[in-house]
């Protein structure tokens, strides 16, 4: 069974790379090579999203809507990346206007895209997760521009990263029909992964996660425990 978890797993994965490839198609080849320099290699946000959204009884519509929703948080994830670029303090200066109107446009098609593939889940309670994610993320990058807040380029990078792994947990979660009491186990979860960064093999070696991991619903451990297990595995090579 776990291998048959684990096949689905990656081709849902894949599925979800396909779709950004398509997504990435629509933009001019710079700007298509610019967008996928900002991409996540791995793509745990999206795997995140999968593990979530995997419910007790599957189908074919609900695969495709939670491969439309991982799709989504990544290319949402992408859109920060490339808007952060321009609240970095030694680009201010020294950004020209040709770069700044491709930044810009770049970013801005990532957000479009992004809430189109959300909308493809046809939940709106999905939806309503993903827009409050944005207007939360939004409203925060523009407090940070007016009051010209000093926070550091990797402490907002972490927020926000939080914000997107635990959002997405939730959004999966619904489309699992998980009870609440499961959705904030996984969102729980999510958020441990997302404070551990790239080097996720600290999870791993925690007691305490095992625990965590054991008190998600039942279809869903298996595809965390791989997750988590192929992060660790990443992280210790580096």
């Amino acid at each position: 069974m776990a291998e048959k978890i684990g096949g689905a797993f990656q081709a849902e994965q894949k599925r979800v790379a396909d779709l950004l490839e398509e997504a990435f198609a629509g933009l001019p080849e710079a700007l298509s090579q610019f967008v996928r320099s900002e991409m996540e290699e791995e793509q745990i946000l999206a795997g995140v999203v999968l593990a979530s959204a995997a419910p007790e009884d599957d189908s074919n519509e609900r695969k495709e809507r939670r491969v439309a929703l991982a799709a989504a948080l990544e290319l949402l994830q992408v859109a920060l990346n490339i808007h952060r670029l321009l609240l970095r303090p030694e680009r201010n200066d020294t950004i020209d206007n040709v770069l700044l109107g491709g930044t810009i446009l770049a970013g801005d098609y990532c957000f479009s895209r992004a809430a189109v593939l959300a909308a493809r889940t046809c939940h709106p309670g999905v939806v309503t997760v993903f827009a409050e994610l944005l207007q939360t993320l939004s409203e925060a990058n523009l407090r940070r521009v007016i009051a010209r807040d000093g926070a550091s380029y990797e402490s907002m990078a972490a927020a926000e990263r939080a914000a997107l792994f635990e959002s997405g947990a939730a959004a999966g979660g619904m489309l699992a029909d998980l009870a609440e009491d499961e959705m904030e186990d996984v969102a729980a979860y999510a958020a441990e992964v997302s404070r551990a960064g790239a080097r996720v093999s600290a999870i791993s070696r925690e007691k305490a996660a095992q625990g965590k991991l054991d008190r998600l619903p039942l279809r869903q451990r298996a595809r965390w425990g791989q997750l988590v297990a192929r992060i660790s595995y990443d992280g210790n090579r580096g």
